[in-house]
């Protein structure tokens, strides 16, 4: 979604300079639609064969699931981003600044030698803008950053427990075992990961949580929703 003259966030009229950076095409919608959309094909195969489920179903299943994942994060990450050079098109074509809201983000924060956390540019982003930065240790971004911290597991290797940057232990089953059902494809006795906690319900859940905190990312920003509006919305 671009910027229009009624609805921005303001820019200062000395902020940044032309980095060379322009969104190319707008995909983070695109992201989140891959992601509702796979989690409805995990949850159609996951009720369909619970209790009866071949490999090759078992397979799928897992294809949907993670899959699913990696779109909702990829939603996050190419969201912030996309706002940020929209914001800089603006400003470099002769927006005019003025409103309360300030995204005057340095360019160096998003060279690739110096990118920060998917989550701290949105933080970053408040900071900047004015607006009220979220409580880490609370939801909505608490559990942005257990979906984070299971792309992490999905694509980095990232072992089920880890030690964060504050020292502290981390176990990926125990922030997500009560937040959806467990795949109803396997048993008890199978690894919880990445088993059990990649369910039809797991990718339903990372679809709400990346919905959830874009949402309320824009309403501290004081700027449309970024979010995709479901079928007959």
């Amino acid at each position: 979604m671009s910027l229009t003259d009624s609805e921005q966030p303001a820019v200062d009229a000395d902020a940044g300079q032309d980095t060379g950076e322009h969104v190319a095409a707008s995909l983070y919608r695109h992201h989140m639609f891959t992601a509702r959309h796979l989690a409805a094909l995990a949850r159609e195969l996951e009720d369909e064969r619970a209790g009866n489920a071949d490999a090759d179903a078992i397979r799928r299943h897992r294809a949907y699931v993670i899959a699913s994942v990696l779109a909702s994060s990829a939603f996050l990450e190419a969201s912030i981003n996309e706002l940020y050079l929209e914001v800089q098109d603006h400003l470099l074509n002769g927006g005019a600044g003025g409103r309360q809201r300030v995204l005057t983000v340095p360019a160096h924060f998003w060279s690739p030698t110096a990118r920060p956390p998917i989550l701290h540019k949105y933080q970053l982003a408040l900071v900047v803008a004015d607006a009220e930065p979220f409580d880490e240790s609370r939801s909505p971004f608490r559990d942005a950053d257990g979906l984070i911290a299971l792309r992490d597991a999905l694509v980095h290797g990232r072992p089920p427990d880890w030690r964060d940057q504050h020292g502290r232990r981390q176990n990926l089953e125990r922030r997500l075992r009560a937040k959806y059902k467990h795949n109803a494809l396997c048993s008890d006795v199978d690894p919880a990961f990445p088993d059990r906690l990649l369910s039809a319900g797991c990718a339903e859940w990372a679809v709400r949580i990346a919905e959830r905190f874009s949402n309320e990312f824009c309403h501290r920003m004081g700027i449309p929703s970024r979010g995709v509006a479901a079928r007959g919305e």
